[in-house]
């Protein structure tokens, strides 16, 4: 039961820190933050069928390939709040990124959620490289995001 309650809060307790910000940053970046999470989906399922994985403890069991409470709570925020105090300083979001991905791929999260928790188990992938890809989605979210605001807020030619 404390597992099922750490999976709510990991999915609900982020979104409450949105609160704090202007609604024009949330407009702005929340693209970048909905990209990142169509991104985890996406690999979510690549990684269940490639069995990187095995999901122990889930709360919405129809969604069993996924880790919901990372992919539609935590890491939504947490590249919201990336892009909210680095965009525009490449080196900033990398190095920012580096350490954030570490945190939860190599240690400490990742051995609370998988030795101490349960939660899940990695089988086919070891933590450095869920780190490097995790490294290389982060290059790959900041590339969309540098693409869809040169689109929305560039001027139309002839204007």
């Amino acid at each position: 039961m404390l597992i099922k309650i750490i999976l709510w809060i990991i999915l609900i307790a982020p979104w409450f820190t949105l609160f704090f910000v202007e609604k024009k940053y949330i407009k702005r970046f929340m693209p970048a933050a909905i990209f990142a999470s169509f991104l985890m989906i996406i690999y979510n399922v690549v990684a269940s069928n490639q069995k990187h994985w095995v999901i122990n403890e889930t709360f919405i069991p129809w969604l069993k390939p996924l880790f919901v409470s990372g992919v539609f709570g935590a890491f939504p925020v947490i590249t919201f709040w990336v892009f909210y105090y680095t965009y525009g300083n490449f080196r900033k979001y990398l190095v920012t990124n580096i350490i954030i991905d570490f945190l939860f791929a190599v240690f400490p999260i990742h051995y609370m959620f998988q030795e101490v928790l349960g939660i899940y188990e990695l089988v086919n992938i070891t933590p450095w490289g869920r780190f490097i890809l995790f490294v290389f989605f982060s290059i790959v979210i900041y590339g969309y995001y540098k693409w869809q605001e040169d689109i929305f807020h560039s001027n139309p030619k002839g204007k």
